[in-house]
């Protein structure tokens, strides 16, 4: 079976890898890799390099990534380049993660061209972000869905999508957490060029889509930084409406003593700096999915992950300053850590990579690619 996989920037890669390594190893797959966005810009750190270390072969390079356009003409070129693509190359499926505008892109584009399509973390919410709305509509627009979580699965189907159709997989982001080849704490420390002494915070803020002031969580992170004592690593935000004002106040966080500020981290250096780090702090994703499975306090700051499904390893706070640096400080507690070790986390346990390929390997992708009738009852 042919199976197309998008990758357009490091927030997706680090989901997809553990699974494109089982499809690169098992013959009954193709894999085709189609390496898009974030990833092929300088700007954003040339996350393409880090794919063809890893050994894999990238099928097609797609630029629609200009830093000067907005979110919605980045996104017509995006369906240009993958409807040209789909039309001269067809796979037998597309698989998608996610909630970026260029995965909507690439679900309009597979639609129209009768490709059937595979979506991983459909059923999610975000009630901060206009990503729910793009999630929601790659779900319509999907085959087969690979969701993280049974609240999920139970969202999906009241979506009227067919239950038959919907797995509960985990979250594959977490496979990575797991691998015995993950950086230990001397070669993150050469790589950041710092030495990362205790405690360690990992800092993400990315743009809050819907908010009338984007930049008003990483304000209140910035400044709850210069309260607590610390050493702060930040990976800097995503190219979402509003993240140049943001980019700029994070970089400028990054200047300082036991501070760093990076554009990427890559898969597995990023995975093996949650694992030795003691919080994490922002609004990222990773923190209410991934940093629960190593037992990672968070404090997640403003509404960009409102509705998610949540660990007990987060703290929600408002994007208030005194708010973000006591909850950072509760986070760092001993009191608070046990807690949070002892508890086992919302999304699996690391082995949904290997699910996701058996259930490929019995899927017949749909030709055509009908859908069965929405099954919401109207009574």
């Amino acid at each position: 079976m042919k199976i197309a996989v998008l990758t357009t920037g490091r927030q997706d890669w680090g989901i997809l890898t553990s699974t494109c390594e089982r499809l690169r190893a098992d013959q009954r797959f193709d894999l085709q890799l189609l390496v898009g966005g974030m990833h092929l810009s300088e700007a954003h750190g040339s996350t393409v390099d880090d794919i063809v270390a890893a050994g894999f072969e990238i099928e097609a390079r797609m630029p629609w990534l200009d830093g000067g356009a907005s979110a919605s003409v980045q996104m017509g070129r995006a369906i240009a380049l993958l409807g040209e693509r789909f039309e001269r190359h067809r796979p037998d499926a597309l698989l998608l993660v996610g909630d970026r505008f260029e995965t909507a892109a690439a679900a309009l584009s597979a639609a129209v061209a009768g490709i059937p399509v595979i979506h991983l973390h459909g059923g999610e919410e975000t009630a901060g972000a206009f990503d729910d709305a793009l999630r929601h509509a790659v779900t319509k627009l999907s085959h087969l869905h690979l969701v993280s979580h049974e609240q999920h699965r139970a969202r999906v189907i009241a979506m009227g999508e067919d239950p038959g159709a919907v797995f509960v997989v985990g979250a594959p982001g977490l496979d990575q957490l797991h691998r015995p080849d993950l950086p230990d704490r001397g070669a993150l420390e050469s790589f950041l060029g710092l030495e990362l002494q205790p405690p360690v915070v990992v800092v993400t803020v990315h743009p809050e889509t819907l908010a009338t002031e984007s930049a008003a969580a990483g304000e209140a992170v910035c400044a709850a930084m210069d309260e607590v004592d610390a050493t702060y690593v930040i990976t800097l935000p995503n190219v979402d409406p509003g993240h140049e004002k943001l980019r700029a106040s994070m970089t400028r966080a990054g200047d300082g003593p036991r501070r760093v500020a990076v554009e990427a981290l890559g898969a597995a250096r990023y995975a093996g700096l949650l694992g030795l780090a003691d919080a994490a702090l922002g609004n990222s994703s990773s923190a209410l999915i991934e940093a629960p499975a190593v037992g990672l306090p968070a404090v997640n700051v403003g509404d960009r992950q409102k509705g998610r499904v949540r660990g007990a390893n987060v703290i929600d706070v408002a994007s208030d300053v005194e708010a973000v640096a006591q909850a950072l400080r509760t986070a760092l507690s001993p009191e608070f850590r046990a807690k949070v070790a002892s508890q086992p986390g919302p999304f699996g346990d690391g082995r949904a990579s290997e699910q996701i390929v058996d259930i490929l390997a019995n899927w017949k992708p749909p030709n055509p690619p009908r859908k069965p009738p929405i099954l919401i009852p109207f009574d």
